[in-house]
């Protein structure tokens, strides 16, 4: 007897009265939705110019090679900071800066730059303070103006370029003639450089407008803003390299009643030359925000009310235009310290990936990539926190269809599942393959069962636990029991799944969440 007991020890929680929830999938027919090729995009924040030496952190090999693992996407430069900087052609670099570019002009234009890490030593070693005075001026809403040069640019760019992202720049928009119009002087001398370096760039104009009174005093409407926006289309149709460019926003923060009336009346104004609407989301302040907040599905389903609201104004004006979610992440105000950069941040993070891609928003863009505060993927030592291997995982099994997915025998605010096309660039699997992701929210183990008729099927599974004692608040995290760390400053570990045998159920244990595809589904929605 004794010898049958590991056999059956699997078994036992089954038996005990708590049966397998078993998934309803949607293979059948057309998918429910279809996402951008860059739908997970991430956000570099303007404040990492607030003094432009930093900028020159983005040479870093290590970081260049988190960010390629990552690409394709979007790489959005914006920000309160956004506001406050100020492009001057002719002034001097910071030397940090001059270096690094002097060094880039030797060689080639991606390579790395060993005799850069003196420098970037010393920058390092000054970032905490510099995080604490960005940090401080966030919270005091106390913004001055910086100025940034031709090289803040170059590097700016040539880290997106290299990395393969999309660079997308937000201009200032608090430069104002007599305190209404736009005054686009400075925009158009930095146009004038990216044009002359045939920088290939995508453009915003401003951050969170709803908050500009608060941050500068300065208020400034939603038609008044639409008006900015087609002036700034005038102007990028003047340069050959800019007609076509893409314009994206008006980048408003949460959609409350105020935010609200802005954004109606500004698409009204402007829409019509803005290629996607962009709006923000956190889910808590960073400030007061709890582990309960990070595992609780009232928290979580307060995004879904937020995207019903925007898509009904956008629906109301400018019907069919797309709709981004320009900058989000788990708390505002830099992140909450010892959550937003731990394991438990992955609920937040997953669950905003697919209820964005369920409701229809086109491009997700993480704040941030690196940079201050503690909602980063990759933190100030370069190395990657739980959220930056969730964010790999994602892009390499989910595809951009979505389907349709439910269960049946749990409750589905507390076991969320989403359901997506396999991502058909992954080596290992094929069109008609499906993975299906899944967060755990009971803290007991829940089983999922596949339908009988995807019995025989063979499964691969990427389950993420957190790594240590410290659990969910672990910042290292295992894939099927191996921890994730990158193998030297440029290659990534292999990311190693667990294959089931057909008719296995899927065990999810308590406070966690995973990524398993089911090979030879033969979805017609994925043909």
């Amino acid at each position: 007897m004794l010898l049958l007991l590991p056999l059956l020890l699997p078994l036992l929680p089954l038996a005990a009265g708590r049966r397998a929830a078993v998934l309803r999938l949607g293979l059948r027919g057309s998918p429910r939705g279809e996402v951008s090729p860059a739908f997970l995009s991430l956000t570099l924040d303007a404040s990492l110019a607030r003094d432009p030496r930093y900028v020159a952190l983005l040479s870093n090999p290590k970081l260049r090679a988190l960010a390629t693992a990552l690409s394709p996407g979007f790489l959005r430069f914006g920000g309160t900071e956004t506001d406050f900087l100020i492009f001057d052609p002719n002034k001097d670099s910071t030397s940090e800066e001059k270096i690094l570019w002097e060094l880039q002009a030797q060689q080639e234009a991606c390579g790395s730059r060993p005799a850069f890490a003196a420098v970037e030593k010393l920058l390092l070693a000054q970032w905490p303070s510099q995080e604490k005075l960005i940090l401080a001026e966030h919270n005091w809403k106390k913004h001055k103006n910086t100025t940034i040069t031709r090289n803040t640019l170059d590097i700016l760019y040539s880290f997106a370029n290299c990395s393969g992202f999309h660079l997308i720049f937000g201009l200032n928009a608090l430069l104002r003639k007599d305190g209404l119009q736009w005054d686009s002087s400075n925009a158009q001398a930095l146009l004038d450089y990216c044009t002359s370096q045939r920088y290939n760039i995508s453009w915003e104009l401003g951050n969170e407008p709803n908050s500009f009174r608060k941050k500068s005093g300065i208020y400034i409407d939603g038609f008044q803003l639409g008006q900015d926006f087609i002036h700034l289309r005038q102007l990028l149709s003047n340069y050959t390299l800019y007609r076509h460019a893409k314009l994206y926003g008006p980048d408003v923060g949460q959609p409350r009643k105020h935010t609200q009336k802005l954004l109606r009346s500004f698409l009204k104004s402007g829409g019509k030359v803005i290629d996607s609407v962009t709006w923000h989301h956190y889910y808590v302040n960073g400030r007061s925000a709890t582990r309960e907040d990070f595992l609780s599905p009232e928290v979580l389903d307060t995004f879904v009310t937020a995207v019903h609201e925007v898509l009904e104004i956008v629906g109301g004006t400018v019907p069919n235009k797309k709709v981004w979610l320009g900058e989000t992440s788990s708390a505002y105000g830099g992140g909450a310290p010892r959550l937003s950069n731990t394991y438990v941040a992955g609920f937040m993070w997953l669950d905003k990936l697919g209820l964005s891609a369920r409701q229809g928003i086109d491009v997700v863009m993480r704040q941030v990539f690196f940079g201050a505060g503690t909602y980063h993927l990759v933190d100030a030592n370069f190395e990657p926190l739980p959220d930056y291997w969730l964010s790999l995982l994602y892009k390499k099994l989910v595809g951009t269809k979505v389907l349709q997915v439910s269960l049946v025998g749990a409750d589905e605010r507390k076991l969320r599942v989403y359901l997506h096309c396999t991502n058909t660039l992954h080596p290992k699997y094929r069109e008609g393959d499906v993975t299906l992701f899944a967060l755990n929210l009971y803290n007991v183990t829940q089983h999922l069962q596949l339908p009988n008729y995807l019995s025989s099927k063979h499964v691969d599974q990427h389950l993420l636990l957190p790594h240590g004692k410290e659990n969910i608040l672990s910042r290292s995290i295992e894939l099927n029991g191996r921890v994730l760390r990158m193998v030297d400053d440029k290659m990534l570990p292999e990311l190693i799944e667990k294959p089931l045998g057909p008719g296995s159920v899927l065990g999810l244990p308590a406070f966690s969440y995973g990524f398993y595809v089911i090979k030879n589904a033969k979805a017609i929605a994925c043909i």
